[in-house]
């Protein structure tokens, strides 16, 4: 069996799987795709890979009218010479054929990915069962999704997760030697590449030494504030609701924010 010839083909029929996996796991999710050894990867791609030949796979071959030749297919991966010969043969005759249908299931892969991933999240599986769950716990922890975890301890009486609007943080930095407290809107993060915390971005932001009162806060100009993880102490965070208040005549008047409960 030529090594390199069945290295390529292996690699071709794993390309779906590999594009579903990586529009699956992208933006704060990327992280847990390639962390992975190359056991944990082939495995995870060679489940979806399965799945979409023989489910897109079909679907695309019926109106062109392809089937799979696993007699050539096989041959390629053999040992025989003229097999492999044959088959090399047989892909050649139909190499633009076999092009299209593999351009088609990775572009119908890659799509797939990205909308299994937006349904999982705006359904809350991941939350309602263990083998959906993202490896990203600082996800749960900022989005209050982590409320829905048995481990929480936290139990919502009025509200569900999906009431808040916006998570405000309380960060203890220290800088210089010095404690000091950012209080603001949570806007966004990043990981690094080992999947920790690396930074988190602020709005509306508010500070103060802690050894200071209450009253000392001072509001820190610009648009975003950014801190590096690696500076703070530690976080406390709030998950926020909005109510708008209308009048009798069903005009808005107010706008409150509570902590959701």
């Amino acid at each position: 069996m030529n090594i390199a010839l069945a290295g390529v083909v292996i690699l071709i029929l794993l390309i779906p799987g590999i594009l579903f996996n990586k529009s699956y796991f992208s933006g704060e999710f990327s992280s847990q795709y390639t962390v992975q050894d190359f056991f944990g990867l082939l495995a995870n791609t060679l489940l979806p890979t399965i799945i979409l030949y023989f489910t897109i796979g079909l679907l695309i071959s019926i109106p062109f009218g392809y089937e799979y030749d696993f007699k050539t297919l096989l041959g390629l991966l053999s040992s025989n010479k003229e097999i492999v010969e044959n088959s090399i043969e047989n892909v050649e005759t139909f190499k633009y054929e076999i092009i299209l249908f593999n351009s088609l299931m990775s572009l119908i892969a890659f799509c797939f990915g990205l909308l299994f991933n937006n349904l999982v999240l705006k359904l809350n599986l991941d939350t309602r069962f263990p083998y959906l769950r993202f490896h990203n716990v600082w996800h749960y922890l900022l989005t209050a999704k982590f409320i829905s975890l048995g481990r929480s301890q936290i139990e919502l009486s009025r509200d569900s997760i999906q009431d808040t609007d916006l998570t405000y943080v309380v960060a203890l930095v220290n800088i210089a030697g010095k404690a000091i407290l950012y209080n603001g809107i949570l806007v966004d993060y990043e990981l690094s590449k080992e999947g920790s915390l690396d930074l988190i971005y602020l709005k509306g932001v508010k500070r103060r030494e802690i050894s200071e009162s209450r009253e000392s806060y001072i509001d820190v100009e610009g648009h975003i504030l950014v801190l590096k993880y690696d500076n703070i102490i530690n976080l406390n965070l709030s998950f926020i609701a909005t109510d708008i208040v209308n009048n009798e005549q069903g005009e808005i008047i107010a706008i409150e924010t509570r902590l959701i409960e």
